[in-house]
């Protein structure tokens, strides 16, 4: 994780916080070992140069609604526009999560929908974009890890 912009303090600070987002700067600073304005100064600097983008609460799958996630592998066209097949998935609703991959696969989507007619249209609607070529459709029986 070593990078130009921040140091082993910083390090360990960006660690607790994927384990608590919510620890607050006096417990952060007791564990690295500076005091809340030290922590503060250093979390602001981290939110202002973008290391850190937000924070957020991860629910339970079991509570969240809608329930049914599914990931959706895509296959495209050498000649394929990126920009158009990135922004087409933008407007699909269903869609939470796009990873542009290396290897045979090119996009891995993540979809979360309530009933099967919503993962229907959510697959139709990557189907139908431009230079896409084939897609494979795997529902998630249910999730082990999410950090």
């Amino acid at each position: 994780m070593r990078n130009s912009r921040f140091d082993a303090t910083d390090e360990r600070i960006l660690r607790l916080l994927r384990q608590n987002a919510r620890a607050s700067y006096r417990e952060i600073g007791q564990a690295v070992g500076l005091s809340a304005n030290a922590v503060a100064q250093r979390m602001r600097r981290l939110e202002a140069a973008r290391v850190i983008r937000g924070y957020t609460a991860l629910l339970d799958p079991a509570v969240e609604s809608p329930s049914l996630l599914a990931v959706i592998h895509v296959h495209i066209t050498v000649e394929a526009d990126l920009e158009a097949i990135e922004s087409g998935l933008t407007a699909v609703p269903a869609v939470v999560e796009v990873l542009d991959l290396a290897g045979s696969i090119d996009y891995e989507i993540r979809v979360r929908c309530r009933t099967q007619e919503e993962l229907a249209d959510a697959v139709q609607a990557v189907r139908t974009l431009p230079g896409v070529t084939d897609i494979e459709t795997r529902p998630v029986l249910r999730q082990v890890l999410r950090r």
